[in-house]
């Protein structure tokens, strides 16, 4: 093809000036200035705008913004389980039950529900990258403001731990009944406490609040504004990558925990007794700096991208003038309506927040479900959660979007598996309730009931919660129970106890036993020695709980581990549902819709619940001098049953629930870009990375 330029050039043209000039119209004046040679390259210059296209920069990329997005999501789900990794640390320190550290989680959820519906309507349909980035600083500013009462009052709360667990031995046996002065400056100790606690816990809820408000937006811009960016063929590999590393956080978190848990609360000193002691208290604040640190350069990083990566062949129409005055929530109530009438959606919000509840309330308490149960302490506690359970999730959601990719099952297929994921779970629960440790001897353990009849002149009232073990094999409530009068230091944290007129001498508990022979310590120091057979000779004791190490945990994480695999399998298949069920431009309000929903009626009541039931297995709490702290000892059959079995109970829930998602998925189709190109055409690439 000729151009003009060439025609007026004696129908001959360089090749070079052809390449330059090829589909462009040159004007008369630049025709006449070619012919005669003079052209200056100002035709280089005067490419027609619409032609002209902007250098696209580092940011206008989906694995760019993936990188960025998922380095976001991934410290938001840190910070979450990072703070579940560290309420035994705080329940220790404030002295508060297992219910208010639920109520703590829970209003992240509350924050979460104030700001979903009209976060994504608002922020669908304007620049959302930006508003990712805003989030994200909001995010950081919750998670620094939780930092803030260890900064004002760590050093008086720590001065009052550690006179409450002074260096020495455990209360003995008082003849002389005088428990008095003791109980005086325990209540001084404990008015100190509670004057700190009742300052901090109102102020951690309201930095959760903004934690919940600022997750909000990563949670729900990010999946649509991916899912609109890339084709709907690799879509699902997308939301894999997308929600299987999103699962590595909390996983993270947990590990995080581990170590900021064995690191002192105060970095600068080290103690002279070891983590494994109950006046140890961890740094539970630390990881929380890093994790705002992080999140405050992604934010930075996010308002770099453009409103679409995905480029458009034809530029947008120009707004009008009459459109730029309608009002902002125009058709806000119009787009909530076709939300709510949707009944795939409704039904799929329903499981969603069945799906969900379960699964919280399983992490919100499972490091201490775990230290109760197979007695590890608590940096090992964290490890399992974060390796046995949340990483398998992450590699089954990865497993599962590379199957979706290659099958392309149907909606119909979908919704099955998502609904046998649940059946399965819920067997999975049944089976771990009878998965456990033998339970702790303890003798004479009820609330209220310190003292036992061969002690009851010992004043045992007063006494604080200090297990030891007797060389009979039980655990006594604290020495002073035993009847013990006379204590030995062995090391920082161990103390011998002899003369104790509650345990039988002729017994011979294997703990008590081994710990003498660890510490080299004669027989007849311990008060051992030769009797007759036919009486009962005081006997002593060991300070801890007689329960030695359990083999039961590696089958509790091989069944554990093997549930959450197949449940997370059913998780990229239950979102790509929820965005091809409803309008392209709903999407994000379809999510904030499941968001708002699971925050309501899943997530906010939650750890409350799971709370409370875990608070009921508690069958003896911490009291010195009628001043109850936190559960001291969980029965462990009624730990099982209520924790296990609220979870099996609430998945069965969901299994309902996707029965009827699954009864109406045959309206959904699962690939709309597929449906527009010819089965024979050659599939161009869907997204430019």
């Amino acid at each position: 093809m000729t151009t003009p330029v060439a025609n007026a050039a004696s129908g001959q043209a360089a090749p070079a000036e052809q390449g330059a000039m090829k589909g462009v119209e040159a004007t008369p004046e630049e025709t006449e200035r070619l012919a005669t040679g003079n052209n200056n390259g100002s035709l280089d210059c005067k490419l027609p705008a619409p032609q002209q296209q902007p250098p696209r920069s580092a940011f206008h990329s989906t694995r760019v913004f993936m990188l960025v997005f998922l380095s976001g999501w991934v410290l938001q789900g840190m910070f979450l389980t990072y703070f579940v990794s560290v309420t035994t640390t705080l329940e220790k320190l404030f002295k508060v039950d297992s219910k208010t550290t639920g109520t703590l989680l829970a209003a992240t959820e509350i924050g979460q529900i104030c700001t979903a519906l009209f976060l994504t309507y608002l922020a669908g349909r304007g620049h959302r990258p930006r508003w990712i980035a805003c989030m994200m600083l909001v995010l950081a500013v919750g998670v620094i403001g939780c930092v803030l009462p260890h900064v004002l009052y760590g050093t008086r709360l720590m001065d009052v731990h550690l006179d409450a667990h002074r260096a020495g031995a455990a209360p003995v046996c008082s003849i002389n009944g005088n428990s008095t002065f003791m109980c005086d400056q325990a209540q001084v100790k404990s008015s100190a406490r509670s004057s700190i606690t009742a300052v901090v816990i109102p102020w951690l809820f309201v930095c959760m609040l903004v934690v919940g408000v600022g997750q909000t937006g990563i949670a729900t811009l990010g999946i649509p504004y991916v899912d609109d960016n890339v084709g709907s063929r690799q879509s699902p590999l997308y939301m894999a990558i997308t929600i299987g590393i999103r699962v590595i956080g909390p996983a993270l978190g947990f590990l995080l925990g581990a170590l900021c848990t064995r690191v002192y609360v105060d970095p600068l000193i080290t103690p002279d007794y070891e983590y494994s002691d109950p006046r140890w208290v961890g740094a539970w604040w630390l990881g929380m700096v890093f994790i705002a640190g992080f999140i405050v350069v992604l934010s930075a990083l996010m308002f770099f991208f453009p409103r679409a990566i995905k480029q458009s062949p034809l530029p947008p129409p120009p707004k009008k003038a009459k459109e730029k005055r309608e009002p902002l929530f125009k058709d806000f109530f119009a787009t909530i309506k076709r939300q709510l009438t949707n009944d795939i959606l409704m039904w799929r919000t329903a499981s969603s927040v069945l799906h969900l509840m379960p699964i919280s309330g399983v992490y919100s308490f499972l490091p201490k479900y775990l230290e109760k149960q197979f007695r590890l302490p608590t940096h090992d506690a964290n490890l399992v959660s974060g390796l046995g359970g949340i990483l398998v999730m992450g590699l089954g959601i990865i497993t599962s979007g590379v199957v979706i990719l290659k099958v392309v099952p149907t909606a119909r297929q979908v919704a099955a598996w998502t609904a046998a994921t649940a059946a399965i779970y819920s067997a999975g629960m049944v089976v771990l309730m009878f998965v456990s440790c033998p339970e702790e001897s303890y003798r004479a353990l009820t609330p209220g009931v310190n003292n036992l009849s061969c002690s009851t002149g010992c004043h045992c009232d007063s006494a604080p919660y200090s297990p030891v073990c007797g060389q009979d094999s039980y655990t006594y409530e604290s020495p002073c129970q035993a009847g013990c009068l006379n204590s030995l230091q062995l090391d920082n944290s161990t103390w011998l106890y002899s003369n104790c007129t509650c345990i039988d001498a002729r017994l011979h508990g294997e703990k008590a036993f081994n710990t003498l022979r660890y510490y080299h310590v004669n027989e007849s120091k311990a008060g051992v020695a030769d009797y007759d057979k036919s009486d009962v000779t005081p006997g002593f004791a060991v300070s801890g709980e007689c329960g030695g190490e359990c083999s039961s945990i590696y089958a509790f994480i091989a069944i554990f581990a093997a549930v959450m695999f197949v449940h997370a399998s059913g998780e990229v298949g239950a979102v790509l549902l929820i965005i091809r069920c409803t309008d392209k431009h709903d999407k994000a309000m379809a999510m904030g819709v499941i968001q708002f929903a699971i925050g309501v009626f899943g997530n906010v009541p939650c750890p409350i619940v799971f709370g409370a039931a875990v608070d009921a297995a508690c069958r003896l709490r911490d009291a010195a001098c009628g001043l109850f702290g936190a559960c001291a000892s969980y029965d462990s059959d009624r730990f099982r049953h209520f924790y296990l079995g609220l979870s099996a109970a609430l998945m069965f829930l969901a299994f309902i629930m996707d029965l009827l998602v699954w009864s109406k998925a045959g309206r959904i189709d699962m690939n709309p870009g597929e449906a527009r190109r010819s089965p024979h055409a050659r599939r161009p690439s869907d997204t430019q990375l």
